[in-house]
């Protein structure tokens, strides 16, 4: 869930309205691409698999990752602030609990 939010954040800050590289937002590139295929599910985003040219000839292995390439579309920019809000929800709630504990400390004799 966590990754899913990074991907769908990052494509928001950087959406120009292309497609967008982002097979460097995390270091495990299968966590990535099925993170991907589940938001590319939910029709929140759209995919295009970038194909890599081979420098073989050149000495240079094809170890390298593949360019995924991905666009954020209205749903998934909906769905993205739907997680903000819960997130901010989430964090008014654990300060508002912090102060009810300072204040029970500060009455208690």
């Amino acid at each position: 869930m966590n990754l899913e939010y990074n991907i769908l954040q990052y494509l928001n800050e950087n959406d120009t309205g292309n497609l967008i590289d982002v097979a460097l937002i995390d270091e495990n590139y299968n966590e990535l691409t099925q993170s991907l295929q589940k938001l590319k599910g939910k029709n929140f985003i759209i995919t295009d698999n970038c194909k890599t040219r081979d420098f073989e000839a050149f000495g240079i292995s094809n170890q390298r990752k593949k360019c995924i390439k991905a666009k954020i579309n209205m749903n998934g920019k909906i769905y993205l602030y739907s997680l903000e809000d819960k997130i901010r929800e989430k964090s008014v709630n654990k300060n508002k609990l912090q102060r009810a504990w300072k204040l029970s400390y500060l009455f208690n004799f």
